[in-house]
């Protein structure tokens, strides 16, 4: 038990670190897209090194050992984490590059 909260410490830290990055933006998660991808990947991020450290322990790993879920926690912790951030810089970069607004941005009432 002790080396899973040694595994979980650094990732979840990062994951925080991540989170409260974005904390100062809370009131822009409703209408900035790109924003939701980074958010959304921070989430897979932190489900995805929670799985990680609690596989480790032996009493989860013998249920888990042979089936689908390690398979899947990989690769939703890839796909969710890697495929969301880059998604979102994509959709944020690329406009901004070509000198355009996102037109899926919904602005706030007033």
């Amino acid at each position: 038990m002790v080396m899973s909260a040694v595994l979980l410490a650094p990732s979840w830290a990062t994951m925080i670190n991540g989170i409260m990055t974005v904390s100062s933006a809370w009131e822009k998660l409703r209408t900035d897209p790109a924003l939701k991808f980074i958010v959304l990947s921070l989430a897979f991020y932190g489900l995805a090194t929670f799985e990680g450290p609690m596989m480790s322990i032996r009493s989860v790993n013998v249920v888990s050992h042979f089936t689908d879920w390690t398979i899947g926690h990989v690769h939703s912790g890839a796909l969710g984490w890697n495929a969301m951030i880059t998604y979102g810089t994509f959709y944020l970069m690329v406009l901004r590059l070509m000198g355009r607004e996102l037109h899926s941005v919904r602005h706030a009432p007033r």
